[in-house]
């Protein structure tokens, strides 16, 4: 594990959520994030989350458990206030991880996968005026330079 490590989360664009991992955590960084993630759930708002893994490193097997018990744990929750996830993934070793995960596990909202931020943004975006956020969405939208309106035809689906 990298002494260097970090995970950050930047809840400043609410209910846009940016979490962004550098190298692998350590065990008490990842129990720190989840219970960030825990958190947000327990705020009882709806939002949706980018992870951002392109500089990640590969979790650890622990951390891969550990993950998978959290979405047990709380998949009423996140099933109720998440509108959704996109992984910003650039690396096919940290892709074949999140993929274990979610073999043990499957995601209990909509993700979106893709090797670009600005993809994920879009995505977001599109998510969140189909609940009903339009303003949000053109505020995430505009902070990241896209069109503030998304038409249907070109709102892009999750897989």
């Amino acid at each position: 594990m990298l002494p260097d490590s970090t995970v950050s989360i930047d809840d400043s664009r609410w209910p846009l959520r940016l979490e962004r991992f550098v190298g692998t955590p350590t065990l008490r960084q990842y129990e720190d994030y989840l219970e960030e993630c825990s958190a947000a759930l327990r705020r009882g708002e709806k939002y949706i989350a980018i992870t951002d893994l392109s500089r990640g490193g590969i979790p650890t097997p622990e951390q891969r458990q550990r993950q998978v018990l959290w979405l047990q744990e709380y998949e009423s929750l996140m099933r109720e206030l998440l509108l959704g996830v996109a992984f910003v993934i650039t690396s096919p070793l940290v892709r074949l991880s999140v993929s274990t995960v979610m073999h043990l596990k499957p995601m209990p909202v909509p993700y979106f996968i893709t090797h670009r931020e600005v993809d994920a943004v879009a995505w977001a975006g599109a998510r969140l005026e189909e609940w009903g956020m339009r303003l949000a969405a053109e505020r995430v939208r505009s902070q990241y330079g896209l069109p503030i309106r998304v038409y249907a035809a070109e709102r892009i689906r999750s897989a």
